[in-house]
């Protein structure tokens, strides 16, 4: 198994997609908050009034979004009230990418088949792949995170904290990179099951982009037809992220984020493996 792990991390450190990735990571990080601030200069003291119809809006129409979290004004951006809130943005795509990249490149070249030929277990392989792929999440995230937490506080500075300020934020943290190896799992699973990359690529990126909606269209769907309020899609992993990020860690939160988090993890772990056990490797 270690063989195998130093052998996944070398072709990762050594594919050329997984730094250009990892660098448009960061250039998207930097100018993701850039946009931020344009976009509080220009609107204003009306930002606090766009943010509360949003809400409002959102409530009406039975979608379980918040802006929780979000400055309401231009004065109130800081680096240390704004850290969390910024905590992803666009690097879910990009890890997307890369997982499909790295897992699906293995079928697409062959290579997959000559260390099955090893006389390694199917699921050392896969778990082996999967645990890197994770490696790969994490630092995605923590570059992100770090990216946008220095340029907001060139901009904005810092900002005050409070005494328990550096807990919350590791506590936060620790569960955010915990849903974002979910996340790593089920993209993972995705390429090993179509193994081939470019079609991992856009499966994983429907995903990402569509799965979510298909669980706010239910909701709001279900709140014109009855008038009730039904939540579906606080199991979803994006959702967990960003009530994390943004809304109070309550201990009930918390624990339902990490259970999500390992739900996903078990049952796209458990297909994943089964499936690619079964299935010959051509």
């Amino acid at each position: 198994m270690k063989q195998l792990l130093r052998s996944d991390l070398y072709k990762l450190n050594k594919a050329r997609y997984f730094w250009i990735c990892l660098v448009i990571n960061i250039v998207l990080a930097v100018l993701s908050v850039f946009i931020i601030d344009f976009s509080y200069r220009v609107a204003g003291d009306a930002m606090a009034t766009s943010l509360e119809a949003q809400d409002q809006a959102m409530q009406e129409n039975g979608v379980n979004i918040s802006t929780d979290g979000l400055a309401r004004s231009y004065k109130d951006l800081s680096a240390s009230s704004q850290m969390l809130a910024l905590s992803f943005g666009s690097s879910l795509l990009l890890i997307g990418i890369v997982i499909s990249l790295f897992a699906g490149g293995e079928f697409n070249h062959g290579t997959i088949k000559n260390i099955a030929s090893r006389n390694y277990s199917r699921a050392k392989i896969y778990l082996s792949k999967l645990l890197i792929s994770i490696l790969a999440a994490i630092v995605f995230t923590l570059l992100y995170m770090a990216a946008t937490t220095i340029t907001a506080t060139v901009l904005w500075g810092f900002g005050s904290t409070g005494s328990g300020f550096w807990t919350h934020v590791m506590q936060v943290t620790a569960i955010e990179l915990l849903l974002a190896g979910a996340f790593a799992s089920v993209f993972y699973m995705i390429a090993m099951l179509i193994r081939q990359s470019g079609a991992a690529i856009a499966v994983n990126l429907c995903f990402l982009e569509f799965f979510s909606m298909i669980f706010m269209l239910l909701e709001m769907l279900y709140k014109k037809i009855s008038g009730d309020t039904i939540v579906l899609s606080k199991y979803l992993l994006d959702t967990n992220i960003t009530e994390v990020a943004t809304k109070e860690l309550t201990s009930s939160l918390a624990t339902r984020s990490i259970v999500t988090a390992l739900v996903y993890l078990a049952v796209t772990i458990c297909i994943g493996m089964v499936v690619f056990s079964k299935k010959d490797i051509k």
